[in-house]
């Protein structure tokens, strides 16, 4: 198996994110805890950016923040120089991957249909009819190690690492300008967790901006042009662990 490199890190430019003092606190003003404090953290086009710390540090709270799907409390998002409302991802802007895969698909749709989702939204010119749609599922799913998988089958007939790679395709094929990822390796073995890494660095080099929260350090370390490690409520960048190490290629 050949072995790539770690990425380039992508030329300065405006930031695809940029997320300025966010604050969320859970519970009563008096009793209530503080899960993100004074968070400021950017994401420019091609950049991927890694998430880590402990279970229950607030890494899926900010994922959900970056998604525009929870509000802080206080502090502002901004996508593409934007101020971001909630729900914004519905245009294909933000797309995220959720940790729960299985959850996030639609029992009652087989997944072409989940996969080609995005291409009927309405900026897209050109919607492709569902037997199209079929036909790109299934290219895409041969990308992912998926190829013998039936596109007509459920969600409920897969296992939850097959779930977590049709969510990734149908994030990716949006072709947003952010793909915000919640342990998007977790459910996967080995070789098939590096072919998804590996789309993961392929996008960057779209220009999608990326921001991943895993525990898998060695992955971020590889995968990611910054690293940042949650430390009391806030983030501090690690430095001095790069190394140029590699993903494995698909079979």
């Amino acid at each position: 198996m050949t072995l790539p490199t770690s990425p380039a890190a992508p030329q300065a430019a405006a930031p695809v994110l940029d997320l300025r003092d966010i604050w969320i606190r859970y519970g009563s003003a008096r009793a209530g805890h503080d899960v993100l404090r004074g968070i400021s953290l950017t994401v420019s086009p091609g950049e991927i950016v890694g998430i880590q710390g402990p279970s229950g540090c607030g890494k899926s709270t900010l994922l959900r923040v970056a998604s525009t799907l929870e509000k802080p409390h206080r502090g502002t998002v901004r996508v593409c120089g934007k101020d971001a409302p909630r729900g914004w991802r519905r245009d294909g802007t933000v797309m995220p991957v959720n940790q729960n895969a299985a959850g996030a698909l639609d029992p009652h749709w087989p997944i072409w249909r989940t996969i080609t989702e995005p291409l009927t939204a309405r900026h897209h010119d050109h919607r492709p009819s569902p037997a199209q749609r079929r036909a790109i599922a299934h290219e895409h799913l041969c990308t992912v190690g998926l190829d013998g998988l039936n596109p007509d089958a459920l969600p409920g007939q897969l296992s939850g690492g097959q779930c977590q790679r049709i969510a990734i395709l149908r994030a990716l094929i949006a072709e947003p300008r952010l793909l915000v990822a919640d342990e998007p390796t977790a459910a996967l073995d080995v070789s098939v967790a590096a072919g998804v890494l590996r789309l993961l660095a392929d996008a960057a080099t779209r220009g999608i901006a990326i921001l991943i929260a895993s525990h898998d350090r060695t992955a971020l370390q590889v995968l990611c042009h910054r690293v940042v490690e949650f430390h009391d409520g806030g983030l501090r960048e690690r430095h001095g662990d790069r190394h140029p190490s590699s993903l494995p290629a698909t079979a």
